[in-house]
Formats: C-alpha cells, structure tokens, sequence
C-alpha cells in the first residue's frame, strides 16, 4: 500500500510541474516579428550600389558603356528614414556625390577608373559623418 502512495504522489507532481511547465508557456507567447519600412532613400542607395557593382565589372573588363542614371538625382529628394539626417552636411555631400558620379560618365578611358573610385570615396566620405554601417560594403565597390 505504501508503495501505491508514492506511486500516486509521483503522478500528481508530474503533473503539476508539467502544469507550470504548459502555464510559463501561456504567458510568454511569441512576439510578432514586424518588418521595418525600408524608405526611399534605402531603396535608392541599394539601387545606386548595384549600378556601380555593375558599372565596376565593366570597367574592371575595359568593356565601359554606360550613361549617368538621372534617377540618382533624387539623393536630393528621396523621404531618408531618419528625416533629420537631410542637413547641411547631407545636401552638401550629396551634391558632390552626384558630381563625382557624373564625372565618371564624363571625359577619357585614361582615368576612368580613378573617377569611378573618386565617386564612390564620395559615398564613404558622406557615410562616415551619418550612417557608418553601409561603409564596408561600400569599401567593396572600390577597383584596387
């Protein structure tokens, strides 16, 4: 009889503690994952980067024959997802950006590849003063 007790006993702690175990799951359900708006200037950088990902294999393989996308001229209107970056810092390097870039498209073969180099130095310059995350993925489109 004894033996029938603790046999009992044993079963109904079970299953409190597997009652703990079912309620401290109750309580802390899985949070819903929410995906970030990614705002036009996002978009905007990752489409300049491909471009010159592009642009960099072509003249890597002296193959160049490309034109100045127009549409990197909303650097100066695209909504940034912090809309208090766009100061005086960002107006001016975006301006120099938009012309180094230009540049590249712009004069000889001879030093094309210092041009091109020239404008994305420009993309690094502006990110180390906001937004110093991009930069070693930035430092990639470099031709050494």
């Amino acid at each position: 009889m004894p033996c029938l007790i603790v046999l009992l006993l044993g079963c109904n702690s079970s299953n409190s503690e597997q009652s703990i175990i079912n309620s401290d799951k109750k309580e802390n359900p899985k949070e819903e994952l929410v995906m970030a708006k990614v705002s036009e200037m996002s978009l905007l950088m990752n489409e300049i980067y491909a471009y010159n990902e592009a642009i960099k294999q072509q003249i890597i393989v002296d193959k160049f024959k490309a034109n100045y996308p127009e549409r990197f001229d909303k650097i100066h209107t695209a909504v940034l997802t912090d809309p208090t970056d766009r100061d005086n810092n960002f107006e001016r390097f975006s301006m120099q950006y938009i012309e180094s870039q230009k540049a590249v498209f712009n004069g000889s073969e001879d030093n094309l590849k210092s041009r091109y180099n020239n404008a994305i130095n420009m993309c690094i310059t502006c990110h180390n003063v906001k937004c110093v995350g991009p930069i070693p993925r930035i430092k990639k489109l470099l031709i050494h």
